[in-house]
């Protein structure tokens, strides 16, 4: 007797769901507009209004629509954005009991090849950029707290954005929007206004020098050195949460 495996013949929700879902990422349907309504989708499938809205919720789940409830409500479509993946991520690192460790140590990996990345590929326009965002930071050294955090967040997600891949850029901004969560989730403090200043002074130092080594050294010393540096941050940020600690965006 020979075996015949199981082949699943997906729903008819999730058939809908899969047409409308290549539309919003193909730009088809246009961030910011609305879905037509139930009837006129109802009719286009032929479908029923439970498959339908079973089809709704999906995308809803999956970041790609709004729904608006109301009696003039509907569904916007909108662009997935890395904090909507960051919130699934975070769901599934939770469910696996990943360590905020684990994910300082991935994102360490990534940022350090896309340094090497960048290196590797500079032009002056590139090396304009990075020295634009630098001046940012410097700006940003003295002034407000969230100023400050939102120039160095900056400056590095501007590094990896200069290594040119996309899919690199995307896996970064999930983990620092998982990171970001995490560390709201937990109520880190702030150290006092001297100890955070001179914490500035020495970081805003070591990304002149990153962007230094990406203008004039090799691939390989940028690499070294930026992984010596967010291996450094990742010990600090993580000096007051315990070594194994799960990644919780859920409380």
């Amino acid at each position: 007797m020979t075996s015949i495996d199981h082949i699943r013949v997906p729903k008819a929700g999730e058939l809908v769901a899969s047409q409308l879902r290549r539309q919003i990422v193909r730009g088809e349907l246009v961030a910011g507009t609305m879905l037509p309504t139930e009837a006129i989708l109802m009719q286009r499938f032929g479908v029923s209004r439970p498959t339908l809205r079973e089809a709704i919720r999906m995308l809803e789940a999956d970041g790609l629509i709004t729904v608006i409830r109301g009696s003039r409500g509907g569904a916007r479509v909108q662009v997935p954005d890395p904090a909507s993946l960051a919130r699934q991520a975070g769901a599934v690192l939770q469910h696996r009991h990943a360590s905020l460790k684990d994910v300082y140590d991935i994102r360490t990996l990534l940022e350090t090849q896309a340094a090497g990345m960048a290196a590797r590929s500079r032009t002056p326009e590139k090396i304009a950029r990075l020295e634009e965002l630098l001046a940012a930071e410097e700006r940003a050294v003295e002034g407000e707290h969230d100023a400050f955090l939102a120039a160095d967040e900056a400056l590095h997600l501007g590094v990896v954005g200069l290594a040119g891949s996309t899919t690199l850029e995307l896996l970064v901004r999930m983990l620092y929007a998982v990171v970001e969560s995490a560390n709201i989730a937990s109520s880190l403090s702030s150290p006092a206004p001297q100890a955070e200043l001179a914490i500035r002074v020495r970081t805003h130092r070591s990304h002149a020098k990153l962007v230094r080594l990406v203008r004039e050294g090799t691939a390989e010393e940028v690499e070294q050195y930026w992984n010596r540096h967010l291996r450094s941050v990742s010990e600090y940020l993580l000096s007051d949460i315990p070594a194994e600690s799960v990644v919780d965006l859920m409380s």
